[in-house]
């Protein structure tokens, strides 16, 4: 517990940093207390529902994605205690992380950039790292999807927090390049890394800081969660045409997947996203 909030503090001065006089979004209390209790070895279901009910907020978003498009229960989910338990731990803790930054950060705004097509992006990514991962890597399945969600969430923070940061971005969105490299380049560090402080900060679980940050890896380079790394590309400032056939190839070198059923699963990830994406915003 000590080196966690060690962790943090740390994580804590390094946002300072960055982000300037930036106030920092939070977590509420309870959401808090939700991921804890869904993340311990001896969850109790449902004394999570009953924290999660005491988030008007959090509950009405929870049965909101529940009864979506994207699930498509075959009866109307009413309860709290009834969506909890058809999620199941794992991709419960998975969606509470997921709602839990989404709605930190629904307040940022900057000039130029598109929150929604932010969402709609990460989106995309979760619902294609989940598809990969029920082919190739079943056990991490929930870790990939929440990670390839949050994979930039700094950048909306970074654009509206960090000026010299809206030259690079603004910069790499007509093409300048390999955003990791113009970051690096200019201040020394990636937006994957400022998304890890930001999960030590908001008390989130190590191991999605750990996918996240090393999507900035080369490609070269052995990761702990390949699947994340592998839908980073999606982000690519491309036409859509050029963005999935970059991602094809992409799966292809990294997993082994023919472009037919690398591009088929793409497509089919990026209609579920959408989906996905309107229960987020």
């Amino acid at each position: 517990m000590l080196r966690k909030r060690s962790r943090a503090k740390d994580a804590g001065s390094d946002l300072r940093r960055v982000l300037g006089g930036m106030e920092l979004p939070t977590i509420p209390g309870v959401v808090t207390m939700a991921i804890e209790q869904v993340s311990a070895p001896d969850c109790d279901m449902r004394l999570v529902a009953e924290t999660v009910s005491r988030d008007p907020g959090l509950s009405a978003r929870i049965l909101s994605v529940v009864n979506s498009a994207a699930y498509a229960p075959r009866n109307p989910i009413v309860g709290v205690a009834q969506a909890v338990t058809m999620f199941g731990k794992n991709h419960l803790e998975s969606m509470l992380i997921s709602l839990a930054a989404s709605r930190a950060t629904s307040q940022v705004t900057a000039p130029g950039f598109d929150l929604g097509g932010f969402w709609q992006i990460a989106a995309w990514k979760a619902s294609a790292a989940g598809t990969i991962s029920r082919r190739l890597d079943r056990a991490r399945s929930s870790e990939n999807f929440s990670a390839a969600l949050l994979q930039d969430i700094a950048v909306p923070l970074l654009v509206s927090g960090h000026p010299p940061y809206r030259a690079v971005f603004a910069d790499w969105q007509s093409g300048g390049g390999d955003l990791i490299a113009l970051e690096r380049d200019a201040f020394g560090w990636t937006h994957y890394e400022v998304a890890g402080w930001l999960f030590d900060e908001w008390g989130f679980p190590e191991k999605l800081r750990v996918a996240v940050t090393e999507s900035g890896e080369p490609e070269s380079a052995v990761v702990e969660y390949p699947v994340v790394r592998a839908v980073a590309c999606l982000s690519a400032p491309l036409p859509q045409p050029e963005i999935i056939a970059g991602a094809a190839a992409v799966l292809h070198e990294t997993f082994g997947l023919d472009s037919e059923t690398a591009t088929r699963l793409l497509e089919t990830a990026r209609v579920d996203g959408a989906k996905l994406a309107q229960s987020l915003s």
